[in-house]
């Protein structure tokens, strides 16, 4: 008996794939990936071959598995194992990996996440993959994950260049303030700016203290407080905003303002 299986895909980020899996009695055969594959055990214990090799798998485990390693993974009660795995292909990767100037990296198959941050931000990729934000958010967010992960693993960098002036950085700047109520990605920005779209977070954070998907919410906002002093309707500021609904207005806003749209109307 199969339980529930749920793939989440976004056809303007379409290096990704996101699997979740709740309750499955499949025993996976000897298989292999062309993608990266990250997993991300919630609940139950399994049996994990690789390339030969065998370890055990538990909650609270992330399974790290390079392109093309031959592996199978064998549920021991199909009833009470939840896994999610995000596929991303091995351009993306290698992409991020030359931006952070690794050349080497020896990654774990199996490492057991560290403590409330680790779960936290598995969690938060997670939320943010199934969801309708922005794709400059998702990739960002996947690119954190990433980098969190060679944070804890052996990697040979290669040294880097004195720091220079980048003025790609304040085309970057002006565009998210002419289009900040427009879907805006990396790879826009990547041409925009002649920037390496995994340079380009860490250098934006780096000038502007946020990641530019935070920049062009924290534009809509301010956008969307002028329009609230006008006394004009919630919904309407939303989607002109930029958000794709008006509940995902009120949640953003909120933890931004510390009080809802409507309510800071009233107090006006």
């Amino acid at each position: 008996m199969l339980g529930s299986v749920y793939f989440y895909r976004d056809t303007d980020l379409p290096f990704f794939e996101l699997k979740i899996c709740d309750t499955s009695d499949l025993s996976y055969k000897k298989h292999l990936h062309e993608e990266y594959s990250l997993g991300i055990v919630e609940q139950g214990e399994s049996s994990f071959w690789y390339e030969g090799k065998k370890a055990g798998v538990f909650s609270g485990n992330i399974v790290f598995i390079p392109p093309n390693t031959l592996h199978a993974c064998n549920p021991q009660e199909a009833a009470n194992w939840i896994y999610k795995m995000l596929f991303v292909h091995s351009q993306w990767v290698q992409a991020l990996l030359e931006g952070e100037g690794i050349h080497k990296v020896e990654f774990p198959i199996v490492e057991k996440m560290d403590g409330g941050r680790d779960r936290f931000m598995m969690a938060r990729l997670i939320d943010d993959l199934k969801s309708d934000i922005s794709p400059l958010e998702k990739e960002t967010s996947i690119m954190c994950v990433f980098l969190r992960l060679l944070g804890g693993v052996k990697t040979l960098r290669k040294k880097e260049n004195p720091a220079k002036e980048r003025p790609g950085l304040k085309l970057i700047r002006d565009y998210l303030h002419s289009h900040f109520n427009e879907k805006v990605t990396l790879d826009q920005l990547e041409m925009l700016s002649g920037l390496n779209k995994f340079y380009i977070v860490r250098l934006f954070n780096a000038s502007y203290n946020v990641p530019p998907h935070a920049y062009q919410t924290l534009l809509r906002i301010n956008h969307a407080k002028r329009e609230l002093r006008k006394n004009r309707r919630t919904v309407d500021i939303a989607l002109e905003a930029g958000f794709f609904d008006q509940s995902h207005f009120i949640k953003v806003f909120k933890g931004y303002v510390g009080t809802t749209p409507d309510h800071y109307q009233k107090l006006l």
